[in-house]
């Protein structure tokens, strides 16, 4: 019996290296030609850039609140994903648990049809796929903990059953099979950074070589675990290919300006998202910008605005704001009246939108007002200028990093939900902090070397670091994990980094002191985030196995917890 593959329109749209019409292809006949091929990997990328994985639901919804941001709507009575309350009939699990076994469905099958093809000669499309299927598998485990290890295609029922693989032994898989990738991948960046080459799955090694480090993860020798995290790192930075870029609000602009920085590469790996459905030719499953960044809600007149139609449902947490206004500061920077991290000026500005052609200044109304530039310089439209108060709203400020601001974006003339604003999987930044973390673990005090990584990182942030041999390993573990808050709060990265540290649960429970701080306003956010936290408990280190996936799947057993 033919065995079809069917690569979908919409995961299809999303990768920009091969824009192709959709079709249903037997596998005995395909890869006639190189197009076909790379046609086929599309299909196998086309999983990174679906809504329910880095569109939205996995990225967002399962990975974004954390205790450096919160979801900033009141409980509902529909199952909540962003507020830990759900379970394992929740069809956002259910629809990302099959959308990433739909990926590695498509890498199977596209690998046995590549495999020694004439079309593949380097065997770089081969690696490619297999990475990616590693990759997939790597997210199941490190969000559900124990999880079935598909490495062949599935070709009858039978093959549907299958027992779950132990996470550390799929974890060690998938580092296995990465490590097998990489001489057939491309050393040099890609042209999109949508594409894997062999330093950005260096920097992934890493990052799998830390979860398996951490405490959540039982067996292995954790110090191994650190030194490969370090090594894979540093081989990173000893490329010389990838540096920080000297504006951190530009790698997010370029995100949402759907432009790739050829100069520096510091966004390494990106989910991208093509269309915003304003045609049928135009279609992708991205909500970045969206759900999150600044609220915009207008109702009419939308060529009048000044930032796209957004929800702004995440907001930076009272934790976020102290790292950036009194943690890790010298003496200097203590004295200082204002913020002095520019980190905090693009990532929790001080104002959103009412929908407008004017700014008013966050959780305000009026008309004719600005918003401050990143120098803090205000600047005017329609001739009037007011400076947003920087220490207006500490606690309930919008989440700004995937902002939708029309000078950025372009003007949308309709109420688009949809976005072509890319999402970071993987940035230099995170590979200076992951070698800094995985150094000073695996050599008991922090290097010089460690000590420079972190420095750059805030040097480019415009804030001073304490000498060298301030430093211990202790205090210097705590920088590492504050400085990743700093800078990669917002990129799906904090949970895991709390799980993997084994402070989740109790850092969650910190919402109730944050939220009756007196800096935090009481008005409904309070509450929000408050619930938030409480409602968090051990079993949330790993999401329920599906119940439909229980009920098609007789040799799956569901987390003990659920």
């Amino acid at each position: 019996m033919k065995k079809l593959l069917l690569f979908a329109l919409l995961s299809l749209t999303a990768c920009k290296f091969l824009d192709v019409e959709p079709q249903v292809i037997s596998k005995e006949t395909f890869y006639k030609n190189d197009a076909e091929a790379k046609y086929g990997l599309a299909g196998v990328y086309g999983t990174m850039s679906h809504e329910a994985v880095y569109g939205n639901t996995y990225s967002l919804k399962i990975s974004n609140t954390d205790d450096l941001c919160y979801y900033n709507r009141p409980a509902s009575s529909i199952a909540m994903l962003e507020q830990y309350k759900f379970d394992s009939g929740n069809s956002y699990i259910y629809e990302t648990w099959v959308r990433l076994y739909q990926g590695i469905r498509n890498a199977n099958a596209f690998m046995e049809a590549i495999s020694g093809s004439a079309f593949d000669p380097a065997g770089g499309l081969y690696a490619e796929a297999r990475f990616l299927r590693a990759y997939y598998h790597f997210l199941l485990a490190q969000a559900w903990g124990d999880v079935p290890l598909r490495d062949k295609e599935v070709t009858s029922h039978d093959g549907v059953m299958c027992a779950t693989t132990p996470q550390y032994d799929v974890l060690t898989w998938c580092t296995r099979e990465m490590e097998a990738c990489l001489a057939k991948l491309p050393l040099e960046p890609a042209q999109l950074p949508s594409r894997v080459n062999r330093v950005v799955a260096q920097g992934i090694l890493a990052r799998v070589y830390l979860f398996l480090a951490g405490e959540s993860v039982q067996g292995g020798d954790k110090a191994a675990f650190w030194m490969q995290a370090r090594n894979y790192a540093k081989a990173v930075i000893e490329t010389g290919t990838y540096r920080l870029n000297p504006s951190y609000s530009q790698i997010f602009i370029n995100m949402i300006e759907d432009l790739y920085d050829t100069d520096y590469h510091e966004s390494m790996w990106e989910a991208e998202f093509l269309g915003d459905r304003s045609s049928a030719s135009y279609w992708s499953n991205g909500r970045i910008g969206n759900v999150i960044g600044l609220q915009s809600t207008g109702s009419s007149d939308y060529t009048s605005f000044k930032c796209n139609y957004a929800y702004g449902m995440y907001d930076g947490s009272l934790k976020l704001w102290d790292l950036y206004w009194t943690l890790d500061r010298t003496p200097e920077e203590d004295q200082l009246a204002y913020v002095s991290d520019l980190r905090q000026q693009w990532n929790m500005p001080p104002y959103n939108y009412a929908g407008s052609s004017t700014l008013p200044p966050y959780g305000t109304t009026g008309t004719g007002t600005c918003r401050p530039s990143i120098d803090k310089t205000p600047y005017s439209y329609s001739g009037v200028s007011t400076t947003a108060d920087p220490l207006s709203a500490p606690a309930i400020r919008n989440c700004g990093k995937f902002r939708r601001e029309v000078e950025y974006e372009g003007v949308k003339d309709a109420k688009i939900q949809n976005t072509t604003v890319n999402y970071p999987i993987l940035r230099y930044a995170d590979v200076l902090l992951m070698y800094a973390e995985a150094a000073n673990e695996y050599e008991g005090r922090p290097s010089e070397e460690a000590y420079a990584c972190v420095k750059a990182v805030r040097d480019r942030a415009g804030i001073k670091t304490l000498d060298f041999d301030q430093y211990d390993q202790a205090s210097f573990r705590t920088l590492v994990r504050n400085e990743r808050g700093r800078e990669l709060c917002f990129e799906s990265l904090r949970k895991w980094d709390l799980i993997r540290w084994g402070i989740f649960v109790e850092s969650m429970r910190q919402y109730a002191d944050w939220t009756a701080d007196d800096r935090w306003s009481k008005a409904g956010k309070a509450d929000y985030a408050a619930a938030i936290g409480a409602a968090v408990g051990p079993r949330h280190i790993y999401l329920p196995v599906p119940s439909i996936e229980l009920g098609v799947n007789n040799l799956l057993e569901q987390n003990p917890l659920w």
